[in-house]
């Protein structure tokens, strides 16, 4: 029983363990601020999701029945969720308004509600029985649209204080880096419909144009 587990288990128990390891490298061995200065750096600072999505696609889910996982994981995530982020958030608020945080404190707090959230999203996919290819096609259009500057825009309209849409996008620097120099209106504009096409694709693109999985290795699920 234990052998099996493991077996069937092997990517994503290395691809989950990949992913804390490099999420505290993330968190604790580089600068962590909001500032990307390197298209290394932004694509490091990646590398953590996509071992996460890596690892839940893998997941044998016959195994995730067996334990009644989903009995387990979705619990565990709400608590993290409303035990943690819900309060951590309005401590930093209030520690804003007494001058013991900064916006950039509150930033680098909420930008992990977008990773948690989208890997929690194809975890409850996958222990619902959603397939290999669901869990993959979903997380590369979701980690597509997490970096494709439609936060950003919608930030921009949302927000009050700015008088339209800025000439020059200079604090995305997400952007910046992709694109070798700040994005203009008209750059940003252009930079997130090609994520959005992108996105698309990656969800409606024929499964032949995707490489084929080990043949004869059961997906124990058919859910597209």
């Amino acid at each position: 029983m234990t052998s099996s587990f493991w077996r069937d288990n092997r990517v994503t128990l290395l691809a989950g363990a990949l992913a804390v390891a490099l999420a505290g490298a993330v968190r604790f061995l580089i600068p962590y601020e909001r500032e990307i200065t390197s298209l290394w750096m932004f694509l490091v600072k990646l590398t953590p999701q996509i071992a996460a999505v890596v690892a839940v696609a893998w997941l044998d889910v016959e195994w995730a029945r067996r334990l009644r996982l989903h009995l387990v994981a979705l619990p565990a995530i709400f608590l993290a969720f409303l035990c943690y982020f819900v309060p951590a958030t309005f401590m930093t608020a209030m520690d804003m308004q007494d001058g013991t945080a900064a916006f950039e404190d509150l930033y680098l707090h909420v930008i992990v509600f977008v990773p948690f959230l989208l890997i929690a999203l194809l975890l409850a996919y996958r222990l619902g029985g959603g397939s290999r290819e669901g869990v993959l096609r979903t997380g590369t259009a979701l980690t597509i649209l997490h970096v494709s500057g439609l936060e950003d825009l919608m930030a921009v309209l949302m927000n009050s204080r700015l008088d339209g849409i800025p000439e020059l996008w200079d604090w995305a620097h997400h952007m910046t880096v992709r694109l070798g120099h700040p994005a203009t209106r008209n750059e940003a504009y252009a930079f997130i419909v090609v994520h959005v096409v992108l996105a698309v694709l990656a969800l409606t693109l024929p499964r032949r144009a995707f490489t084929r999985l080990r043949p004869g290795r059961r997906d124990d699920a058919k859910t597209p």
